[in-house]
């Protein structure tokens, strides 16, 4: 189910942006470049998978009913291997870094990449998604408060209104710890909230350049 809802928004918002002449539509072929890695790595997985599930050789079965389910009672007690689990059955753990919409220009010194899905962390309390919600790509700056950004997003967001949608967050602890910097940093998330780029250049120019690019995108 996870992974269907992922193929279905992947498609979605680059037809809707050919639909919108706001990308060409070469743009289209990046569906397969991002999505069909991992339809054959389900696809690997949900076979092993079936077969100890349902398989008649006696060893598989003696697997199954006797040696897996302790062990994997057992493996999943510790949190470090749930944590690795989670991201693996809800398919958030999946990025695009080595496909053409992810650039890298900027992003050597984050522990985030451009493909990656965007972390989940709270703001204010609130889980930063809840600002994520329009079909749009989302500019956050992260703000360390050295200088007002207010003003250049006002600015882009005039422009851009259409595709585009803003927030400026203040750059709090556990902001810095996920992304591994502490100073005043933009990321650009496509609308399926995977980024598109990460930078410490704030200024508008990048997005400009980037948005104005997917009319020329090429794989």
């Amino acid at each position: 189910m996870n992974t269907g809802i992922q193929d279905a928004y992947n498609l979605a918002w680059k037809t809707a942006l050919v639909l919108k002449a706001s990308a060409g539509e070469a743009i289209l072929d990046t569906y397969n470049e991002e999505r069909l890695p991992n339809a054959k790595r389900l696809l690997q997985t949900t076979d092993r998978m079936f077969n100890l599930a349902a398989g008649t050789d006696w060893f598989v079965a003696l697997i199954r009913t006797t040696v897996f389910p302790p062990m994997a009672k057992f493996i999943l007690s510790f949190d470090v291997v749930k944590k690795k689990f989670f991201p693996v059955i809800s398919q958030i753990g999946i990025n695009y870094r080595e496909c053409s919409l992810s650039e890298h220009d900027g992003d050597e010194h984050f522990q985030v990449k451009a493909g990656d899905r965007m972390p989940y962390f709270l703001v204010d309390g609130i889980s930063v998604y809840d600002r994520l919600r329009e079909p749009k790509f989302h500019l956050l700056t992260f703000t360390s408060g050295e200088a007002n950004h207010q003003e250049e997003t006002s600015e882009l967001a005039a422009s851009w209104t259409h595709l585009l949608d803003q927030h400026v967050v203040p750059l709090y602890p556990q902001i810095t710890e996920i992304f591994g910097t502490n100073k005043s940093f933009n990321v650009l998330l496509r609308p399926d909230n995977h980024v598109a780029f990460i930078s410490l250049e704030t200024s508008s120019d990048r997005v400009v350049t980037y948005l104005n690019g997917l009319g020329k995108i090429s794989i």
